[in-house]
Formats: C-alpha cells, sequence, structure tokens
C-alpha cells in the first residue's frame, strides 16, 4: 500500500510566490514525515519476518549475518528497523534462509520493493506452456493415475486414472486437496489397504514442506487441518531398517488388489513462484518394470 493510501485524508494548502508548496495530513504532518512513518513500518514487518525464518532455520542473528556475508551489526539493524536493506540484500538473506520463490516476494513486499517472482495461478496465461507440458505427461501415463499439485497438495489436473480413482470429475479440478482424500474418510482412504503407511509418509512430506514454506502458508493451513483428523495424530513414524527402497501402495477396488509406487516430476530452473512449487505425481505398478 502506497503512503496515499494509508492517510485518511490530506488537506493541501498553498503558499503563493516562492514558497514550495507543502502538502499535510489531517494531523498536520508533513508528507515526508508520513513517507518516513509508512518506510519504518515496512522495515520493522521485515525484521519480524527475518526473525521469525530465523527461529524456523534454527540460525542465530550471528550465524545469518555470517552466513549472508554481512556484519552481525547491520543485520541487527535492519531487523530492529533502524535501516532498510537494499533489494539484493533482502534476496541474500533470503538465500541463505532457503526460502521459496513465494516467500521471497513476501520479504521483498515487506521490505518495501515490488516482488520480483510471478504468482499468477494454475489457469493464468503466464502458465500456458507448463500446463501444456503437464497435459502431455498425464496423458501419456493414462490409464496409470498422475496428478497435478501445488505446494498445499491441491489437485490442479488430473488424467483419467486419476479422477477414476478419485471418483471425481473435472469440475472438481483446483477444490479437492490430496491430503484430504487419504485422510477423511471416503472412497480413497477406503481402497488403501495400507492406509498408516501411505498416511504416515503424506503426513512427514507435508510436514517437512510447511517447515519449508513457514507457519503462514496454505500448506501450514493443510497440515493443521490433516492433524485435525483423529488418526494422523498416532500415526507411527515412517519405518526405517525395513529394507524396503520405497513406500509401497496398495489399492483395493471391488474385491482387486493392486500394487503401485510413485515417482514426482517437478519443473527445471523455475522464475515463477508456481512453477517452483508444482510436482506431477505419477502412478506405476509395481512389479511391471
Amino acid at each position: 500500500m502506497t503512503w496515499e493510501g494509508s492517510a485518511a485524508s490530506f488537506i493541501i494548502g498553498h503558499r503563493v510566490g516562492r514558497t514550495a508548496v507543502r502538502d499535510v495530513d489531517d494531523k498536520g504532518a508533513s508528507r515526508a514525515t508520513v513517507r518516513r512513518k509508512v518506510a519504518a513500518a515496512a522495515v520493522s514487518e521485515l525484521g519480524a519476518l527475518l526473525k521469525e525464518w530465523r527461529a524456523l532455520r534454527g540460525k542465530s542473528q550471528l550465524t545469518l549475518a555470517l552466513d549472508a556475508e554481512v556484519s552481525p551489526r547491520h543485520l541487527a539493524f535492519i531487523e530492529s528497523g533502524r535501516t532498510a536493506p537494499s533489494q539484493d540484500m533482502v534476496l541474500r538473506l533470503a538465500d541463505v534462509l532457503l526460502l521459496g520463490l513465494r516467500e521471497r516476494n513476501v520479504l521483498l513486499v515487506a521490505a518495501g520493493y515490488a516482488p520480483q517472482f510471478g504468482e499468477g495461478a494454475w489457469d493464468s496465461e503466464e502458465m500456458k506452456e507448463l500446463r501444456q507440458a503437464a497435459t502431455m505427461i498425464l496423458a501419456a501415463h493414462d490409464p496409470h493415475p498422475a496428478l497435478v499439485l501445488n505446494a498445499a497438495s491441491t489437485v490442479l489436473d488430473a488424467n483419467v486414472g486419476a479422477l477414476t480413482l478419485m471418483g471425481e470429475g473435472r469440475d472438481a479440478l483446483g477444490r479437492i486437496n490430496l491430503m484430504d482424500l487419504v485422510f477423511s474418510p471416503g472412497r480413497v482412504r477406503s481402497a488403501i489397504g495400507n492406509w498408516q503407511e501411505v498416511a504416515g509418509f503424506l503426513l512427514y512430506r507435508l510436514r517437512e514442506n510447511a517447515r519449508l514454506r513457514g507457519p503462514h502458508s496454505e500448506v501450514a493451513r493443510v497440515l493443521a487441518r490433516v492433524l485435525a483428523f483423529p488418526d494422523a495424530r498416532h500415526l507411527p513414524p515412517m519405518p526405517g531398517g525395513s529394507g524396503a527402497v520405497l513406500v509401497p501402495l496398495t489399492f483395493t477396488f471391488n474385491g482387486v488388489t493392486s500394487h503401485w509406487f510413485t515417482t514426482v516430476t517437478t519443473f527445471g530452473a523455475p522464475l515463477h513462484a508456481l512453477a517452483e512449487e508444482i510436482t506431477i505425481e505419477q502412478f506405476h505398478p509395481r512389479g511391471a518394470v
């Protein structure tokens, strides 16, 4: 928001002759003062975000400063709001904190800069090329299930095999969530023969993603929703030492049991927040390769 939007109203007084025009707000503060206050508020918000991300990454102020090759004093001034960092400095700190592109945009905006990475929706024009690539992958994988997921596990696209598995039509795309399908009672959950194993792995993956994306992300909200299911709170930890290479997936439909494993595809070198977050999950029948 610009400083103009933050001030309630302005009274503009004009002096005649060579005297400069002076704009004041309804409390008599000069325009420069208002701008300084808004800038200070932005820097303060940035400082709070940096402290939060430091805590999530387990970094002290000194460690972050050393890793970012900046003086601890300068970082302390940034976090306290006493100084405004350059755009390059914000991005350098984001690099060290291992932030995703969407989270980097949030940091840039908090520092008073424009977002640098696109955030258009899956059906936007800027994502057209990626949609086309995903469509080819999905179609080539039929009749075996394949899904396009965002970071929060919302199903953005799916092939016929996946839609049949979920018992959904194409009109449900963008509204259904893989985690909801697995954890809530219904067609998908009841078909998973080794539900505890699969759910335990998915919960682990969701927790890791929430840690990466932060507590204010859509991923964190999905995690909170999943943890509200009674069974989710009592899942055993991921099994280890069994000698297995992958977590198996067993489906039983109409009395017929099938065994699967999954692969995950991502787009390389993304410069768009959603492009970075997209995964294409493909189901492969075990024993077929």
